[in-house]
């Protein structure tokens, strides 16, 4: 499967009464997505010297990431999502392919990619990291919808962000750590913002800042917290 994505994304924090305040705002504008309620999980990729991972921390103008994704438990011989994304000045990137889940935690670059193109893409994007190897695991309970003028438009609310740094793998373990105690809202538009929904952020004072799962992980990782 090759899958393309061009977009501009824009990610807020919001507290819980935000949340539920938006919530409502919402309602005539957006519905459920297909898959609307997801148990998402993630595990990111580097360097040892988690190269790709300070670099998103300092909020360059071009920065990426790899990674892969499931949505719930798995064997070592199901297929997961095989993510390389890309953010330039606002603008994200994304090619996706699949990939057996156990190939992918032993060894990404020799994995048997659903779609080699894509397959092959990834691993010339990503020669000079050579090696790279799982670092970071999160995993959230997502919630997502779509406009209802326009599909195309996404909305998502990620609450219960837990993360760890050891024995990775895609399954919730019990060492597993609150990332943060907020809800992050993310939108995805192809287009302009409409106004409706500027309208109902600024009535919220909900604005957007840069916040990195991984990123905010590896920083409370190392500083103890």
């Amino acid at each position: 499967m090759n899958e393309t994505f061009q977009r501009s994304e824009k990610k807020y924090l919001l507290s819980m009464d935000q949340y539920e305040t938006i919530l409502h705002l919402l309602e005539r504008y957006i519905q459920p997505d297909h898959y609307h309620h997801s148990d998402l999980r993630s595990i990111y990729y580097d360097t040892d010297r988690y190269e790709l991972i300070r670099r998103s921390i300092e909020k360059p103008l071009y920065k990426e990431k790899l990674r892969i994704r499931s949505y719930g438990n798995l064997k070592e011989d199901d297929l997961v999502y095989v993510e390389f994304k890309k953010k330039y000045d606002g603008i994200v990137y994304k090619r996706r392919t699949k990939t057996p889940y156990g190939q992918a935690l032993k060894d990404i670059y020799g994995s048997d990619f659903l779609d080699s193109q894509v397959g092959n893409e990834i691993r010339y994007a990503l020669q000079h990291y050579d090696p790279l190897s799982p670092k970071i695991y999160i995993g959230t309970s997502r919630s997502s919808f779509i406009g209802k003028e326009n599909e195309k438009l996404r909305i998502t609310f990620d609450t219960d962000i837990r993360y760890r740094m050891k024995n990775l793998s895609l399954e919730k373990k019990l060492e597993d750590k609150l990332l943060t105690d907020q809800i992050v809202m993310e939108l995805k538009i192809p287009e302009a913002m409409p106004l409706w929904l500027s309208s109902i952020l600024d009535e919220v004072h909900a604005y957007p800042r840069g916040f990195s799962k991984v990123g905010t992980a590896f920083l409370k990782e190392i500083k103890g917290e």
